[in-house]
């Protein structure tokens, strides 16, 4: 029986696909890079080349919900790839999460990390250094784990964890793929949406883009650091 979460049928290793595969050429390769605890699909509204999810494979709210060998798994998942983009597309790498931990929330409550090549890192940072109090750390390993505890995430290559703690229940949200949409030059503000802005050519060109990482060079490459 195909999953209800979209996310898990997105890093299903029998290969349905779910959503996703509507996007994509009969029999391409959806999952770009796979471990133990995480693996990276494009995501549908890849507004620009080589816009992924880091995607664990335990269902849960949140990473910071995750098992602590299961957070350093997809943080050193995170690291890898973020490398692959930075080298493949000449551009500082960003990743975020919107950690929402309050059940019902949200459309899709599989916990995962929005990573793309864009300049947008700097200025996101600044929005929310304005609005919420800020807390570092070295690696998701450290983000908040209880329950009633949400957060915000954001990830750059060679800088802290920028941690910025939200409430469960805040609303209106803050939309990160709205504001990175905003930051980023090539980006169209209104192609954040992307249940009406799905960007297929752009998903396809991710996977080809990625192509020849299969996921035993995944894992030698995770093994290295």
């Amino acid at each position: 029986m195909p999953s209800p979460c979209d996310l898990c049928a997105a890093i299903d290793s029998t290969g349905c696909g779910g959503t996703l595969n509507q996007h994509l050429f009969a029999g391409q390769q959806h999952v770009v890079a796979r471990t133990t605890t995480a693996a990276a699909v494009p995501t549908i509204g890849a507004f620009v080349p080589g816009y992924l999810l880091v995607v664990p494979t335990t269902h849960a709210t949140s990473i910071g919900r995750l098992a602590q060998n299961e957070r350093r798994g997809v943080h050193e998942l995170t690291e890898f790839l973020a490398d692959r983009l930075a080298n493949l597309y000449g551009m500082p790498v960003l990743g975020f999460e919107y950690g929402l931990n309050a059940p019902g929330a949200r459309r899709i409550e599989h916990g995962h990390l929005h990573l793309l090549p864009t300049t947008a890192g700097a200025p996101l940072r600044q929005f929310l250094r304005w609005h919420l109090p800020l807390t570092e750390a070295t690696s998701m390993e450290h983000l908040p784990t209880e329950s009633d505890r949400s957060y915000i995430s954001v990830y750059e290559p060679g800088q802290p964890l920028a941690i910025y703690p939200v409430a469960n229940d805040a609303s209106p949200r803050i939309r990160l793929r709205e504001l990175v949409a905003q930051f980023d030059p090539r980006v169209s503000p209104r192609a954040w949406d992307w249940e009406r802005n799905p960007f297929s050519a752009l998903i396809r060109t991710t996977v080809n883009d990625l192509a020849g990482s299969p996921a035993e060079q995944v894992m030698a490459g995770v093994r290295r650091r």
